[in-house]
């Protein structure tokens, strides 16, 4: 859910304009908006050295400092004096993976939600942050997580905090019906748009249910069904709410130019009062290996048809994950590596080709795709790029291309850790670090995974090719152009 920033003037007035919400003092638990001149007076010490410089013995070591509220909110800290601007990126541990049966969807509704006001701020939190320039604003939804972030000139951190503060304190106290049915519209759409509506969409569906059995979270879409998304009553959204947008279920990251004493201060004053609320327990699930090579073929109303391949591989971050990593570069990143070589190049039957490794917490997924020339055959294109995942396994790569590969997850990594945060919130250095947090509990994990990287080797690729990308373990969607209905003849 993009929402698009622009720069406004006169920003001390407009913030002057919009007041102190109601009930700010001892009777009314809410936090006060911060006065502008208060938001603009903490400078960082230019007397502190700056500890964000990367580290000479290791560029991938990411300073930082971590410690938990009273009421469960964990935090870190990531100082960069290097330019005068701050991310605020602050991760809610919920997702699919969480959802109870029947209230799929909820995670990616709330991602929308939370943008629709608070009780103090009102419905005025895109208008705030467009009128301090604030840019990246945006939520995103995962399988296991929902984030929501910003970033802002240093000086007006603490409205940021203040913002965030009171829509994981007080959302649902701002919300109505009326409210509440537009953004469950809007999903709706988006999911229409996405999945129904969109090139390639139905079959992408079609891999996440065929991965998946029905009772999984995993199955079907992030986004959810139109079904469990129509029924959602305004108790089921408060009762969400209540059990997963609490303090102990999220985690703050600020990285940037800031002073560590007044943003901890802030931290305090904003998300201290807030309650403490058991963090919910997901009963365990587990993921059924698949056994037997599945198929579909999917008619869309597309030009050229798609072979998608997937398999299910290890959770994020354990040892075999990594390795799966190097794999999928092997396989398709750039030009250079074997699937582009074989099917675009030498046999000309593929016009594109791709990898990915999408690492979760119940279960990974590593997916290879193509798409098929205009007068290529589907199944032989897939056959072909069947037998190049296979020839992986059994002979390994060499030692050039194994280097290349390691370079080039190195050089991606070092290029995204030039940000203070990316797009979609899981990426730039508060990204990194919410990421790694979530999924290993360690902020600074980054440096034991790139040093698993640079261990990874061929017998290790031949050994994780074979065990988890198997012919009888994989799934095949083809996406095929639809067929024109048949011609009556021109009779009336």
């Amino acid at each position: 859910m993009t929402k698009p920033m622009k720069n406004a003037v006169r920003v001390l007035s407009f913030l002057c304009a919009v007041g102190l919400p109601a009930g700010a003092g001892a009777a009314e638990p809410g936090p006060a908006k911060p006065s502008p001149a208060k938001a603009s007076a903490a400078k960082p010490s230019a007397a502190k050295p700056s500890p964000a410089a990367p580290s000479a013995v290791n560029p991938f070591d990411i300073p930082f400092e971590k410690y938990t509220l009273p009421n469960g909110l964990e935090v870190i800290l990531h100082h960069d004096a290097s330019l005068p601007l701050v991310a605020v990126n602050v991760w809610y541990h919920v997702g699919p993976s969480n959802e109870p049966p029947g209230r799929s969807g909820f995670a990616h509704l709330f991602e929308h939600l939370m943008f629709e006001g608070s009780k103090h701020a009102g419905h005025d939190f895109d208008k705030l942050l467009e009128a301090v320039g604030a840019t990246n604003v945006n939520g995103t939804t995962s399988w296991d997580r929902t984030n929501y972030f910003e970033t802002v000139p240093r000086q007006d951190l603490e409205l940021v905090l203040w913002l965030e503060s009171d829509r994981m304190g007080y959302l649902v106290d701002a919300l109505t019906p009326e409210r509440l049915e537009v953004q469950r519209d809007v999903v709706k759409n988006e999911r229409r748009q996405h999945y129904e509506n969109s090139p390639y969409g139905s079959s992408e569906l079609a891999m996440d249910e065929a991965l998946f059995p029905a009772d999984h979270p995993y199955h079907g879409a992030v986004i959810g069904s139109m079904e469990d998304l129509s029924r959602a009553s305004m108790e089921d959204v408060r009762a969400f709410y209540r059990a997963y947008y609490a303090a102990a279920n999220a985690t703050v990251t600020i990285a940037g130019d800031f002073d560590a004493a007044q943003t901890k201060a802030w931290i305090e004053k904003y998300f201290g009062p807030l309650p403490t609320v058991m963090r919910p327990v997901t009963p365990p699930r587990t993921t059924p290996p698949i056994t037997a090579p599945v198929s579909k073929d999917v008619e869309d109303q597309v030009e050229l048809s798609r072979v998608a391949m997937s398999w299910l591989t290890p959770p994020a971050y354990t040892p075999d994950d990594t390795v799966l990593d190097v794999v999928s570069t092997l396989l398709a990143g750039g030009k250079a590596t074997r699937l582009y070589q074989e099917l675009v190049v030498k046999q000309k039957i593929a016009s594109e080709v791709g990898s990915e490794l999408d690492s979760n917490y119940l279960a990974s997924m590593f997916a290879v795709d193509e798409m098929v020339a205009a007068k290529a055959d589907p199944k032989k294109a897939a056959e072909e790029m069947a037998k190049v995942v296979t020839s992986l396994g059994e002979h390994g790569p060499t030692p050039p291309e194994l280097d290349r590969a390691k370079r080039r997850i190195r050089l991606r990594v070092l290029d995204d850790l030039q940000r203070l945060d990316g797009d979609g919130g899981e990426s730039g250095r508060a990204g990194t670090l919410q990421r790694f947090n979530h999924y290993t509990g360690d902020p600074g994990h980054l440096t034991a995974y790139m040093a698993k990287l640079e261990s990874v080797t061929a017998e290790d690729v031949k050994r994780c090719v074979q065990k988890y990308l198997s012919p009888t373990a994989r799934v095949t969607i083809t996406t095929l152009p639809r067929k024109a209905p048949p011609s009556d003849g021109g009779k009336p």
